[in-house]
């Protein structure tokens, strides 16, 4: 509908800004244009912002990674995010206090987290991808537990949608074809090649060298 072609423009146009904004902020700050304590408290408000363009997304069911991918946004985002990270002495008290429950802790650590989110993310593919390899591997449910443990943190990381899907859909296809799995080692070099093609995929979105 042409409503929700307008709705979806301004979050694209308010998260193009906010992405831009925060990236410039840095800029000057690292060419010492700006005052340290000026440039936590713009940093503090635009991270209002980023919140909020996070919580018209859940509410309208849009999918981050998509909006990135249309306004070829994904790698200035988390050039953002990363700046946002850095900044460890950056005091959120303020926003939560304002904003109440509004901004949820899952929203709030999705942001903040980023570099441990992604550590666990790494050591949660290799783990399943070491699993692949090993001949005499005969518990399925540990396995499984390892894609949990994959698939908790991509949920906490905003805008892996997409790879969270593809990743739910191969443990899905392992699961019942779990004898296949156990007995086969064409068929188990086949599921690895699969997932890492997806740990490809997640690097190459955060633009992170192997």
């Amino acid at each position: 509908m042409p409503e929700d072609k307008t709705q979806n423009t301004e979050i694209e146009s308010e998260l193009y800004a906010t992405t831009h904004t925060i990236i410039n902020l840095s800029e000057r700050y690292q060419e010492g244009d700006v005052k340290e304590s000026y440039f936590q408290k713009s940093l503090k408000k635009i991270m209002n912002d980023l919140l909020k363009i996070h919580i018209k997304l859940r509410e309208q069911n849009l999918l981050l990674s998509d909006l990135l991918e249309r306004t070829n946004l994904t790698k200035k985002y988390y050039q953002a995010l990363d700046i946002i990270n850095k900044v460890s002495s950056l005091n959120f008290a303020d926003i939560s206090s304002q904003n109440g429950s509004k901004y949820s802790e899952k929203t709030r650590s999705s942001v903040l987290e980023l570099p441990g989110i992604t550590s666990k993310i790494t050591a949660s593919f290799i783990t399943i991808l070491d699993v692949f390899k090993l001949e005499a591997f005969e518990d399925i449910n540990l396995l499984n537990k390892f894609f949990d443990e994959l698939i908790l943190n991509i949920r906490k990381f905003p805008g892996l949608e997409r790879l969270e899907i593809k990743i739910n859909k191969i443990r899905e296809y392992l699961l019942k074809n779990k004898n296949r799995f156990l007995n086969n080692k064409n068929f188990r070099t086949l599921m690895e090649e699969d997932l890492y093609t997806l740990f490809k995929e997640f690097q190459n979105t955060l633009n992170i060298q192997t």
